[in-house]
């Protein structure tokens, strides 16, 4: 065991998977129900418009979500969704085996890794079950009310420092991130692994990040 365990997060879609887990849930489940799929088209555009401003992220992902969990109850889509995770950590084409392992590399040396995502937690839960690896989620809450899913809290941006902070983790010593909008998280840590990200990525989060060591990872 490491003499000084560190705290680790890692957050998840881009990293551990090949592909958004919540899309690669979401959009096969909208085909099959067209009347679904008509009235989520205007919030799935302005999904697409909103990646650079995160509260407007927050309030379309809610709208496109309660359309999406429409017409089946809460404890049904609960179990659907952790079906779902069960299959994408089974299926080499959509999880990282090199991410896996580097997260039980990490964790076998006593280190505390964290998962952080936008993603939706039974999903990720049953992700981490199936692969019995032993870390924490803190992903975006999903939770039944009067028998109906609900979309509680985007666990995206800024929102994943806090609810860090509710964790009781201030600060933590490595990010491992795919993505842009894990900067708030980023400036918590005293080093960060951009996986899969091109030249002009790593580029803009050294300018972002003076004194920061990124270093580029492609699993």
């Amino acid at each position: 065991m490491s003499s000084s365990p560190r705290r680790i997060v890692m957050d998840f879609d881009g990293v551990f998977t090949t592909t958004d887990s919540t899309a690669a849930w979401l959009v096969p489940r909208l085909r099959a129900r067209p009347l679904l799929l008509a009235r989520a088209a205007p919030w799935l555009a302005g999904f697409a418009l909103t990646s650079r401003r995160p509260p407007a992220r927050t309030r379309v992902t809610r709208r496109l979500m309660d359309i999406a969990f429409s017409g089946q109850p809460a404890d049904e889509l609960i179990a659907e969704l952790s079906e779902f995770g069960s299959a994408l950590a089974n299926d080499p084409s959509m999880t990282r085996p090199a991410a896996v392992e580097e997260a039980r590399s990490l964790i076998a040396q006593g280190h505390e890794v964290t998962i952080v995502s936008a993603g939706m937690t039974p999903l990720i839960e049953a992700w981490a079950r199936a692969l019995d690896l032993p870390v924490r989620v803190c992903a975006s809450v999903v939770s039944g009310h009067r028998g109906r899913l609900r979309w509680d809290d985007h666990c995206f941006g800024e929102r994943k420092v806090a609810r860090l902070a509710a964790l009781g983790w201030r600060e933590w010593d490595l990010v491992y991130s795919d993505s842009a909008h894990d900067l708030p998280m980023m400036r918590g840590a005293d080093a960060v692994v951009l996986v899969d990200g091109d030249d002009a990525l790593l580029g803009r989060l050294g300018r972002a990040l003076p004194g920061t060591p990124v270093r580029a990872a492609r699993w």
